[in-house]
């Protein structure tokens, strides 16, 4: 499919932007694995000095005992977590400048030097085919670095001191055509309109809850905080799979960003709830929950998600870019959607684990 399958609601019938965040983390079921991830954006240097990221993700096997592989709890002869760090630096027009990974993997440093957008997936395909075959976590983390590079900056967009940028960038214009990339900028949609005319899109912008879980200090990675005195947006993912005959996933992604008040504010949030066959490996249902959106145009991308129903799951990586096209889609679910791939790595994880027992 090169083009949208579905048909886009009519303006009129479309509700506001959706503004209900995620409110703590579910509890770990037994016989589970909880992948977590984060992506931290922040600017050491300042605006014009190029964008930090800092990452890390973790896999925390849950056994039916209720025990965990966690260095704590662990038996002895148990692996422990699954986890992998990153530390990128890119410039104004996000080319990769510099790139340390735990573990090192030395093929990636000719990453640098090439952008992270466009074509990145494919040399990145290229350099480590083997952790894109094994769904390591370090594949996990590179992986998100398109979606990471384009919204980062706009952490900056509750800070005073860019304001001047914002307006100039408005004024110039997003330098491409942003029309029906996505189901939020469909082609009669006022921001897209916005955008191309210049004029600011009003992004549905919506108070953080907490994530943590006091009561399970495994529920998420250890992840540093934001600076304070400087902006940082995070990207979040947890990917929950529940062990049996039809596998449970429950996943979120969450982007957010710091005021200089220190007051976390969303920016996209979404739910996805999805059922494998175990036999088969193949996706038996799946929803999409919008949580906070930009705009009310975004939504209506979560009602596509079926398209994928009945596809292999190690196959999600490409094809959520082939069969959720153009309006069809969005962007950041879209990469949700992508990171559930990894569900028959994590349960063979898993299997692993409670077969020590």
């Amino acid at each position: 499919m090169t083009a949208p399958r579905r048909a886009l609601p009519l303006l009129t019938d479309l509700p506001p932007a959706p503004a209900s965040p995620h409110s703590g983390t579910p509890a770990r079921h037994p016989g589970s694995v909880r992948r977590t991830g984060h992506w931290n954006m922040t600017w050491p240097d300042g605006l014009a000095g190029g964008m930090q990221i800092d990452a890390a993700a973790r896999d925390l096997v849950t056994r039916a005992d209720g025990g965990s592989d966690s260095p704590d709890e662990a038996r002895p002869d148990e692996a422990r977590p699954d986890e992998a760090q990153l530390h990128v630096r890119v410039d104004g027009t996000r080319v990769l400048r510099s790139l340390e990974s735990t573990p090192e993997r030395a093929e990636l440093q000719q990453l640098l030097g090439g952008g992270g957008g466009s074509g990145y997936r494919h040399r990145l395909q290229g350099l480590i085919p083997d952790e894109m075959a094994a769904g390591t976590l370090t594949y996990f983390l590179l992986d998100d670095m398109p979606g990471v590079t384009l919204v980062g900056p706009f952490a900056w967009r509750l800070w005073p001191e860019a304001q001047e940028m914002y307006a100039a960038r408005r004024h110039r214009g997003p330098g491409y055509d942003m029309t029906g990339i996505c189901s939020g900028f469909r082609p009669d949609g006022f921001p897209v309109k916005r955008i191309m005319g210049g004029e600011d899109p009003q992004h549905n912008l919506v108070p953080a809850f907490e994530l943590a879980e006091p009561g399970d200090p495994l529920a998420w990675h250890e992840i540093a905080g934001p600076p304070g005195d400087a902006p940082m947006l995070r990207r979040r993912r947890r990917v929950d799979v529940v062990d049996g005959p039809q596998i449970r996933v429950d996943s979120l992604f969450r982007d957010s960003m710091w005021s200089p008040d220190g007051v976390e504010t969303v920016v996209h949030e979404y739910g996805v709830h999805a059922v494998v066959d175990r036999a088969t490996m193949r996706l038996t249902s799946i929803t999409a929950d919008p949580r906070v959106l930009p705009f009310p145009t975004c939504p209506a991308a979560a009602a596509n998600v079926d398209l994928l129903t009945g596809e292999p799951m190690a196959t999600l990586r490409h094809r959520v870019l082939e069969l959720v096209i153009g309006t069809d889609g969005c962007t950041h679910l879209n990469d949700a959607l992508r990171a559930l791939a990894e569900v028959p790595i994590v349960v063979e994880r898993l299997d692993r684990a409670q077969n020590l027992g």
